[in-house]
C-alpha cells in the first residue's frame, strides 16, 4: 500500500514560503557561527553565490544536492538545517507516526535521528512529488549512500550509469561516486535515504547477525 504524505499538496504549498525562509535563516545562522563570509561559503560549497544569497533570505528552495553541499562546506548534517534543538541522545526511538519533518525541494523529509549526539549516520525518509529530486548536477561526498524505495518509481544515476528503483528495490554505493537522483513515477515516490561514513569496523555485521556457535 502506498504510504501517503502528512501534509497535502496544497498545505505544503502554503507553508513554502515560511519554511524556506526559516530553512535559509538557519543556514545563515550556522555559516555565521562557523565564521564564514558568504564569498567563503560559496567557494567552499562550490554554488554561486548569488544562489547562496537566495537560499539564505528564503526567496529559493534549494534541491537536497545544494543542502548536502551546504552541508559538507559547513561540516554538519543535513539535519542541522531543519532542526535548531541543542540537545542529544544516544538512543533515537522514532514512532511510525511522530517521525521529524520539514518540507523541501519538492519533498517531505523526515529525520529518523533526531537529536543523535553525532553525524556518523543521517537516515531520512523522504517522500517525493513527481520529478523531485536531488538537483541536476552530480553529487559527490564522503562515506556511503543507501537507498530502499518504498513507492514509486526513483532514478539514481551513478557515473551517469542508470539504476531504476521500483517498490523493494536497494542501492549502496561509495559515495565518491558522481550521482544524482529523482522521481521518475507519475505521482508521488518515497524512499529511505541513508548517509554514513565508512566504518572504522567494516565486519561489524558479524557482531549482530552471525549464529550462536554455542547453541
Amino acid at each position: 500500500m502506498k504510504t501517503k504524505l502528512k501534509t497535502d499538496s496544497n498545505l505544503r504549498k502554503s507553508l513554502s514560503n515560511a519554511e524556506e525562509e526559516q530553512l535559509g535563516e538557519r543556514i545563515r545562522a550556522i555559516r555565521t557561527r562557523k565564521g564564514f563570509t558568504q564569498k567563503q561559503m560559496a567557494d567552499k560549497s562550490k554554488l554561486n553565490i548569488n544562489t547562496l544569497s537566495m537560499v539564505e533570505k528564503g526567496k529559493t528552495s534549494p534541491s537536497i544536492g545544494t543542502l548536502q553541499r551546504l552541508a559538507r562546506a559547513l561540516d554538519v548534517s543535513i539535519a542541522e538545517f531543519f532542526d535548531s534543538s541543542e540537545s542529544s541522545t544516544k538512543i533515537v526511538f522514532t514512532p511510525q507516526h511522530s517521525r521529524p519533518e520539514s518540507t523541501c525541494c519538492h519533498a517531505l523529509i523526515q529525520n529518523l535521528a533526531k537529536g543523535i549526539n553525532n553525524s556518523t549516520i543521517e537516515p531520512f525518509v523522504i517522500s517525493m512529488e513527481k520529478d523531485a529530486g536531488s538537483g541536476g548536477r552530480s553529487l559527490v561526498h564522503s562515506g556511503f549512500e543507501f537507498a530502499y524505495c518504498l513507492s514509486g518509481e526513483i532514478l539514481y544515476l551513478i557515473e551517469e550509469m542508470e539504476y531504476p528503483m521500483s517498490a523493494g528495490d536497494s542501492i549502496v554505493f561509495p559515495a565518491q561516486l558522481p550521482h544524482r537522483w529523482e522521481n521518475t513515477y507519475n505521482g508521488e515516490s518515497q524512499m529511505i535515504i541513508v548517509f554514513t561514513p565508512v566504518s572504522q569496523n567494516p565486519e561489524q555485521s558479524k557482531t549482530h547477525f552471525e549464529n550462536d556457535q554455542g547453541a
